[in-house]
């Protein structure tokens, strides 16, 4: 974004380009004022000409292109901008020269309004015109190499993102200690309890599928990710017994969606987190309301053993950050835990 170093602090900033103007002011005066070196009035009346003009000149320029790049940023659509800019830098500019050579040629010295079509003045305007003119277009070309080169920094960042995010995502279900106790899990069905190990079996086939499946996608419906995730929790319920309880909403609106092992990311940080025992069991409720899905537990943290890898919500909002401008929300409260993911609607 150009911002002409507009004055942002007060005091200081003011003396900065007050004494900046009056720098640019003064040099302008000893190159074309030859008339001044003689006359102290002659250097002073040109000196407030050039200060007056080189202020309204930058300052107006620096509001203009810093407000166009708020309302027409030039990397959402540079012809618009540049067509724009063109036009309003070309009448404020002229603008600006024309009051400034007026009521210094024609108003303070009472002249007539014929001495502003006289050559020496015309030429000078039109200097001040080419001049400012360049000036301002070479700053609007660099703001407009600096956004398009921070969009590309940004599109990689997040392509980099995207990409951590199918990856930890997948990771975070195939993985060996997740594989290990389903595997422990099912050992100690088989014998005793032949048919719900055919359902434990069952159920983590589909798990699996599940992550393949979807690991390309940027979105799974709502119906999809709860079937999931509920597939996910017999899994962990086998495992763990009375020690989890995990209720979803059984309706729910239909046409909704979210990001992929989004939901089923919460409940394993919630297992991975807190202390999953029968005499202390660990209760996940999971909730639509107002086209958001809500994900709460009690809290009971156990003790670390690992650090955390702190990719779990931050991939999430990773993700979400790619697909809408609603923001995943995570309140803690001493005794619970609540996300809110937003579900989105696509026409």
């Amino acid at each position: 974004m150009a911002t002409y170093g507009l004055p942002q602090n007060k005091f200081l900033s003011f003396l900065r380009w007050f004494l900046l103007f009056a720098l640019l002011a003064g040099i302008q005066v000893m190159l074309t004022c030859s008339a001044c070196y003689s006359s102290l009035n002659a250097a002073w009346r040109n000196f407030l000409y050039s200060f007056s003009l080189f202020s309204m000149l930058w300052l107006g320029n620096g509001y203009l292109s810093n407000n166009l790049s708020i309302l027409v940023p030039w990397t959402v659509n540079p012809w618009k901008r540049f067509i724009i800019t063109l036009l309003l830098v070309l009448l404020y500019s002229a603008l600006v020269v024309f009051l400034v050579n007026w009521f210094w040629f024609v108003l303070l010295p009472k002249q007539s309004f014929a001495v502003m079509a006289s050559p020496k003045v015309r030429e000078s305007m039109f200097m001040q015109m080419l001049i400012t003119y360049i000036i301002t277009m070479t700053i609007h070309a660099v703001a407009f190499l600096r956004g398009w080169r921070e969009t590309a920094i940004q599109a990689e960042r997040l392509q980099k993102e995207h990409a951590l995010s199918k990856y930890e995502a997948l990771k975070n279900q195939v993985n060996p200690h997740f594989l290990f106790n389903s595997l422990n899990a099912l050992t100690s069905l088989v014998h005793p309890e032949p048919d719900l190990a055919v359902k434990f079996i069952k159920q983590l086939s589909e798990v699996y599928r599940y992550v393949l499946d979807s690991q390309h996608k940027e979105v799974v419906s709502l119906e999809e990710e709860l079937n999931f995730t509920q597939r996910y929790a017999f899994l962990q319920q086998i495992r763990h017994g009375d020690g989890l309880q995990v209720s979803f909403p059984r309706d729910f609106p239909h046409g909704l969606h979210l990001p992929p092992l989004a939901l089923q990311t919460l409940l394993e940080n919630a297992i991975k987190h807190n202390r999953v025992l029968a005499q202390e069991p660990l209760r996940v409720t999971v909730r639509v309301a107002d086209q958001t899905l809500l994900v709460e537990n009690n809290v009971q943290p156990k003790p670390q053993h690992e650090p955390p890898s702190g990719l779990g919500l931050p991939n999430i909002k990773a993700r979400y950050e790619m697909l809408t401008d609603r923001h995943l929300e995570i309140l803690p409260t001493s005794t619970s835990f609540l996300v809110r993911l937003p579900l989105l609607t696509f026409q």
